[in-house]
């Protein structure tokens, strides 16, 4: 099975580096660089929104989706995960086996919260300080912070400015919300709410030690989630007596 995997708003593709060590062998772990992100900074977002990084992004993935595949998500990245699996399945591409959305509310909740990305320097880092996201050697360090500063704008406002739209077709695979139990920052009923949104049955959510970031520090519980939903999500083996050996 491959394993597509989406980061949190001003983070890349890094932060599953350690993944292909924890995931069990025979899943393929794909990390998705978005533009403006690490070896990607100095590439744009694509004007317009989610939807045209969605479409972007699928247009890249598409040859990955030859084979079973799944999408873990992160926060930012459970949603453009959704709208990345929902351009594919237009595309033509076999739809997810299944969704992994964790830390974020349902999309087609409002968002809480006051924005940060129009805050003053100071106070736009505070915020992001205090979400946790952002390792703090990089907050402190002034030269990097320089070049970052507006890179981790224009995400936190391309996040903070996408609003769901309540009357999308539902996601044509099953969504299994996963939230940390100390999370702050989005509740146990929006995470459930990801079940309003599919055409599968709802899951329950499930919950793992940490915070809304706890992706940063994967625990045992919380790779044996993520384990636990990729056996689910696997395809029958074949019992055609045609295909036996």
């Amino acid at each position: 099975m491959r394993l597509l995997c989406f980061p949190y708003a001003g983070m890349g593709a890094s932060l599953y580096r350690s993944w292909p060590g924890l995931l069990p062998e025979d899943v393929e772990v794909v990390a998705v660089q978005p533009p403006g992100r690490e070896d990607r900074a100095r590439d744009a977002l694509p004007a317009g929104g989610v939807g045209p990084l969605a479409r972007a992004c699928a247009l890249a993935l598409r040859p990955y989706t030859t084979v079973p595949y799944a999408v873990y998500g992160h926060c930012a990245g459970a949603v453009l995960g959704a709208e990345t699996a929902r351009e594919l399945v237009r595309r033509g591409a076999e739809p997810p086996r299944l969704l992994i959305a964790a830390g974020h509310r349902a999309p087609h909740l409002p968002a809480t919260g006051r924005p940060l990305h129009a805050l003053p320097d100071e106070d736009f880092l505070d915020g992001v300080r205090a979400l946790g996201g952002i390792p703090e050697r990089l907050l402190a360090n002034a030269a990097f912070m320089e070049f970052l500063l507006p890179l981790l704008r224009a995400d936190f406002a391309l996040w903070e400015g996408y609003r769901g739209d309540p009357d999308a077709a539902p996601l044509p695979f099953p969504v299994l919300p996963v939230r940390g139990d100390a999370d702050t920052v989005v509740t146990e009923a929006e995470a459930a709410a990801w079940g309003e949104r599919t055409t599968a049955p709802p899951r329950d959510v499930v919950h793992v030690p940490g915070g809304h970031y706890f992706v940063n520090d994967m625990t045992p519980q919380a790779v044996a989630a993520v384990v636990s939903a990729l056996e689910t999500a696997r395809p029958l083996a074949s019992t055609d007596p045609e295909e036996a050996p």
